[in-house]
């Protein structure tokens, strides 16, 4: 296997298991998770988000299987011998979307820290993957038009 995919494939890999922890965390720990970004964001001087409360556990019906769909994605595309383009765009478009979305509610919201952490966090994803899909383009199977 060329290099460009071994590392996009190794990249994958360890998306995967992020993804997976941050679902997992995102089930089991949300109270928490929003405390520490509003703790980080006080110690920074910026806003902060309104804690989960009860009635807001509804989210979380929402948060926790993105996670579990772009582990997904991380997963299928490496898991042949070749790596499949598609879930790779699928994981592209859904880090970009999420990404966006944050910059949006963070600039017209009230400027809260946990939307700019995202913003960038799901930035760096999508052009830490891009990178790498870009270099292995060559290699990639994509789906038969």
């Amino acid at each position: 296997m060329p290099a460009a995919s071994q590392r996009l494939r190794l990249l994958l890999r360890i998306w995967t298991v992020i993804f997976a922890l941050g679902a997992f965390d995102f089930f089991v720990f949300p109270y928490l998770t929003v405390r520490i970004l509003n703790s980080t964001a006080k110690s920074l001087g910026m806003h902060e988000v309104a804690a989960l409360e009860a009635g807001q556990d509804f989210w979380l019906t929402l948060a926790v299987p993105y996670m579990i769909l772009v582990a997904a994605f991380s997963w299928v595309a490496q898991r042949g011998t070749r790596i499949q383009a598609q879930p790779v765009q699928f994981l592209l478009l859904a880090k970009a979307s999420s990404s966006l979305i944050s910059l949006a509610l963070f600039l017209f919201g009230g400027f809260a820290y946990p939307f700019l952490a995202n913003f960038l966090l799901d930035g760096a994803i999508v052009l830490i993957t891009f990178w790498f899909y870009r270099a292995a383009r060559a290699e990639l199977v994509f789906p038969a038009q």
